[in-house]
C-alpha cells in the first residue's frame, strides 16, 4: 500500500492505535493522518485490507511526537502540544506558552492503586529541563523542574565488556531538552539526548536515574526493557533493574567479578534488609568463594566488608518462615506477605518435589535459577540501574 497523503515532506512520527488497528502519521509541515487496517472477508477466506487515509488535522510546525490514548490524541510540535478528541473532532491546546524546538510529549495511565480507573496525565517537555504535567482535558496541573536535580552522578551501564566504573561526586546542574517522553514500567517517565538516557518518577518528582549512553538516535520501551538505536547502526538492548536483582541476575549468570563490583558500588541497596528476598546472605558467601585471590584480592576485601553489613531478613519475617510447615511451599509479595501453597496429603519433600533440594550444592542451586522477565517489574525502587544483555549490529 503507498498513501501520497505526505507527498513532499517527511515522515517524522507514528503512532500505533492497536484497538482499532489504526496508525497515526505526522510529517515535517505539520500534517497529522492515519490509516485504518482491517479484514474483509473475501468467498471463502478473508483478506487484509487498507481504507482510505484520512487526514486528522494541520498543527503549525513539524510533528515531533505522537501519543494515542483512550479515544485522544496528543500531538507535539516545535512549538505547542495539542490534544484531540478523535472521535467528536475535538481539538485545544495544551497549555499558553509556547516553545521553540524539538521537545516531546506522552499519555501516563494511571493505573494502580488509589488511581486506578483515573484518566491519564499528560507530560509534555518544556525548555530548560522541565515538563509540564495537565489533565486529560489539557488543563496544566504543574510544573516539574529538574535542572538541579539532575546535578546528581550518572550511573553506568553493566556490561560484561567493560568494568564498571561510578563516581559519586556530583556535577553541575543540567539544561536538557527533552526531544520525547515514553512512559517506562508502571510510574517511570523516560527521555533520552544523543549523549544520555533519563528516567524520572513524576508522581513524586525525582530523578530515578541518568546514564550516559553513546550516539543515541532513538529508543522504543517495552515494559522495562529499553531497545536503543545507535547512530552506527547498532540496535542495544538494556534492561531497567534495581541494584539486588541485577547481582541475582549476574549470580545465574556466574559472572562473578562483575557481580562482586556491583555489590560492592551499591551495598547501600544490597546490604538492606529487603534484598534478602533476592541476594540471600550464603549466595553472597558463595560468590566470595569464586572470587580468585590472586587477581581478585581488592575486590575480595571490599565484598568481605560488604557481607558484615549484611542486614538478616526482620525477626517477624523470619518467625513467620520457621513456623511454615515442611508440607508446604510459600513465596514472599512484594507488599512482605507471604503466600503459603500447602501440600496436602505429601509424606516427605521427596515426594513432592521441593524448590531447593538440600543435598545439592550450593552452586548447582544457582544453575536452576531462570530469568523471568515479568519478575523484574515492580522492582523498580531509587536503586535502580541497567543492565546491558544484549548488542547486534543492524544488516545493511
Amino acid at each position: 500500500f503507498v498513501s501520497w497523503e505526505h507527498r513532499g515532506q517527511s515522515i517524522t512520527a507514528l503512532c500505533w492505535d492497536t484497538s482499532t488497528l489504526r496508525v497515526f502519521v505526522g510529517d515535517s509541515g505539520g500534517k497529522v493522518s492515519f490509516l485504518r487496517a482491517g479484514s474483509s472477508k473475501l468467498g471463502k477466506g478473508s483478506a487484509f485490507v487498507i481504507f482510505p487515509v484520512q487526514t486528522v488535522t494541520t498543527v503549525d510546525s513539524r510533528v515531533v511526537q505522537l501519543g494515542y490514548q483512550d479515544g485522544r490524541l496528543l500531538v507535539s510540535s516545535l512549538s505547542r502540544c495539542y490534544l484531540c478528541d478523535t472521535d467528536r473532532e475535538k481539538f485545544w491546546r495544551v497549555g499558553n506558552k509556547e516553545r521553540d524546538g524539538e521537545y516531546g510529549a506522552c499519555f501516563f495511565p494511571q493505573n494502580k492503586g488509589l488511581l486506578l480507573g483515573q484518566p491519564p496525565l499528560l507530560y509534555c517537555a518544556r525548555p530548560g529541563s522541565r515538563i509540564w504535567e495537565a489533565s486529560f482535558n489539557g488543563e496544566v496541573l504543574s510544573t516539574h523542574q529538574f535542572k538541579q536535580l539532575l546535578a546528581c552522578p550518572p550511573l553506568p551501564l553493566i556490561t560484561y565488556r567493560n568494568e564498571p566504573n561510578y563516581n559519586p561526586m556530583h556535577k553541575s546542574p543540567q539544561s536538557v531538552a527533552f526531544p520525547k517522553l515514553l512512559y517506562l514500567g508502571d510510574q517511570n517517565l523516560l527521555t533520552w539526548t544523543e549523549s544520555a538516557i533519563y528516567i524520572f518518577t513524576p508522581q513524586n518528582g525525582q530523578v530515578l536515574l541518568w546514564s550516559e549512553v553513546k550516539d543515541l538516535v532513538d529508543v522504543a520501551v517495552y515494559r522495562s526493557e529499553l531497545f536503543c538505536l545507535h547512530g552506527s547502526g547498532h540496535l542495544s538492548h538494556l534492561s531497567l533493574l534495581s541494584a539486588e536483582r541485577c547481582v541475582e541476575r549476574l549470580l545465574r549468570r556466574e559472572s562473578w567479578s562483575l557481580a562482586a563490583a556491583v555489590c560492592c558500588m551499591f551495598q547501600h541497596a544490597v546490604t538492606i534488609s529487603r534484598a534478602r528476598k533476592s541476594v540471600p546472605i550464603d549466595r553472597l558467601e558463595h560468590l566470595r568463594s569464586q572470587l580468585s585471590s590472586s587477581t581478585d584480592l581488592e575486590l575480595i576485601g571490599q565484598l568481605e566488608e560488604v557481607i558484615s553489613k549484611l542486614e538478616p531478613l526482620d525477626s517477624a519475617s523470619s518467625s513467620r518462615r520457621s513456623s511454615i510447615s515442611s508440607h508446604e511451599s510459600f513465596n514472599v509479595l512484594d507488599c512482605g506477605i507471604y503466600r503459603v501453597i500447602s501440600r496436602r496429603g505429601s509424606q516427605s519433600d521427596e515426594e513432592t518435589g521441593s524448590l531447593i533440594n538440600p543435598s545439592t550444592s550450593e552452586e548447582e542451586r544457582l544453575k536452576e535459577f531462570s530469568f523471568v522477565q515479568e519478575d523484574d517489574q515492580g522492582d523498580h525502587g531509587k536503586n535502580s540501574i541497567f543492565s546491558t544483555s544484549s548488542q547486534k549490529k543492524q544488516k545493511n
